[in-house]
């Protein structure tokens, strides 16, 4: 609506936007007052804050580089793993104390404690922080250093070894029965900050590689 030149454009555009809102308003007042919420739904708010910090992460990184002080892509990705796992702590704090899955189950499945969505909403909110600092600078940092005939090759292996990362996840399920819930997030926060140890140790050739 802001970037059309002529007034045409600008009406359209806001006859779908005020077209929009009605419909969620309508949409909101059909709703039933009780409604079960699983914690699967709170994944819709990383999509929302991808969209809505992307042009904040855009306007800062321009800034700081006509400032002359952007860090360099293997550094983001260093401090996107930190990130990550700050926010992996978010959830372990908001897990003392709480009942193992195993624990639940003797005793009828459900727990007496109740937990704010806002840990959870807090926890993708630092996440996709990290994912703007990791996988924008990924692929933009395997083009820089591919050579040209593997350049393809080589990004198909970056999506291939986050399919891979995305499967081996699912390895992490294996301690949610016994563990308490904490220590499971305390080891994605023991391997996020391993990772971006040893991204550290390497910067200077990673660095160097991008020149």
């Amino acid at each position: 609506m802001f970037q059309s030149e002529k007034l045409k454009g600008k009406l359209i555009s806001g006859v779908i936007l005020l077209a929009s809102i009605l419909a969620l308003i309508v949409s909101y007042s059909a709703m039933n007052p009780v409604i079960n919420i699983l914690p699967q739904i709170f994944q819709q708010f990383n999509p929302f804050f991808v969209v809505a910090l992307t042009p904040v992460f855009l306007t800062f990184f321009g800034y700081m580089a006509k400032k002359k002080s952007e860090p360099s892509a293997p550094r983001k990705i260093g401090i996107g793993m930190i990130i990550a796992a700050l926010g992996f702590i978010i959830l372990a704090i908001g897990s003392l104390g709480l009942s193992t899955p195993n624990a639940l189950a003797t005793s009828g499945g459900v727990s007496d404690t109740l937990v704010s969505p806002n840990w959870l909403i807090g926890t993708y909110l630092t996440l996709t922080f990290a994912e703007l600092f990791l996988s924008p600078m990924g692929i933009s940092f395997v083009s820089k250093v591919a050579p040209p005939k593997y350049k393809g090759l080589m990004m198909g292996g970056w999506f291939a070894a986050t399919a891979i990362g995305n499967y081996l996840v699912s390895v992490i399920g294996y301690l949610w029965g016994g563990m308490q819930l904490w220590m499971v997030w305390g080891v994605l926060v023991v391997c996020c900050l391993l990772s971006a140890l040893f991204i550290f140790s390497i910067m200077k050739r990673l660095e160097n590689a991008t020149k």
